[in-house]
């Protein structure tokens, strides 16, 4: 059963890397600083996606992005959340990775009987500090949206998020 469990869970956080570690033109757009498209935006909320189980918070910026227009975002906000997404996006990416890692690697040592339950605590208490860090990049984008959106563009972002399956429960009432 343990091997079985390890085998699905290194199946899943698999996936999970292969996706995130394809080096396609987007990862060089992103890399190079280039203008994302629409379409770009859609793939990089899919990315995200996938790493929902990692952050607690919900992925904002590509729903954000990808609906500029009906948001009716100024220049200024877009370059504001472009900026943040060049300044963040890589070191977010590289500590979900490290998650991923440290998840497989804790499930590993979980089913070996050799390895000390100190030495599994040390392993998860590394993981809920990746994940504060996670936390905390993903805040520091919510906080640039909800000081930057106007009344209007939160009633339109409810409107917008309404019609998302990944937001549509989450938008209050």
């Amino acid at each position: 059963m343990g091997r079985m469990l390890l085998g699905l869970l290194l199946g899943w956080f698999a996936g999970i890397g292969a996706a995130l570690a394809d080096h396609d033109d987007l990862n060089r757009r992103m890399a190079h600083k280039q203008e994302l498209s629409h379409q770009d935006w859609g793939v990089m909320e899919n990315r995200l996606a996938l790493l929902n189980n990692i952050s607690y918070l919900p992925s904002l910026l590509p729903i954000i992005m990808q609906n500029r227009d009906s948001l009716e975002l100024t220049k200024g906000q877009v370059a504001s959340l472009r900026q943040w997404r060049r300044e963040n996006y890589q070191r977010m990416v590289n500590t979900m990775n490290t998650i991923i890692t440290k998840r497989i690697l804790l499930a590993q040592k979980a089913v070996d009987p050799e390895t000390d339950p100190q030495q599994l605590v040390v392993l998860q208490d590394e993981l809920f500090r990746l994940q504060r860090e996670v936390f905390m990049i993903r805040l520091s984008c919510r906080q640039l949206i909800t000081e930057s959106f106007t009344q209007e563009q939160w009633a339109n972002f409810a409107f917008v998020a309404a019609e998302d399956p990944k937001f549509a429960g989450l938008m209050a009432q």
